[in-house]
């Protein structure tokens, strides 16, 4: 009998306000990179709670008005093989 628990999958932030700011590159909605909107679904779970925490980093810098960014997680290979 395998006890393994599988974690719940990672939910998108989208919020359904696509919108890229073209002053920092990030989405008006979620504060996901273009990068990290189009690869979310290659993305590990490890990697995607990582986007989630990279964009609540970018939230709270922009709330405040100013400070460094996340950066952007990037394209990264996909977790499944063809």
């Amino acid at each position: 009998m395998n006890n393994s628990i599988t974690p719940p999958p990672v939910r998108s932030p989208c919020v359904k306000v696509c919108e890229l700011d073209p002053q920092n590159g990030l989405c008006r909605g979620c504060h996901r990179t273009q990068d990290e909107r189009d690869w979310w679904v290659a993305y590990s779970n490890v990697q995607q709670r990582e986007v989630l925490q990279r964009c609540e980093q970018r939230r709270a810098v922009l709330a405040r008005g100013g400070g460094e960014l996340a950066p952007n997680m990037g394209i990264v290979a996909p977790r499944r093989s063809k």
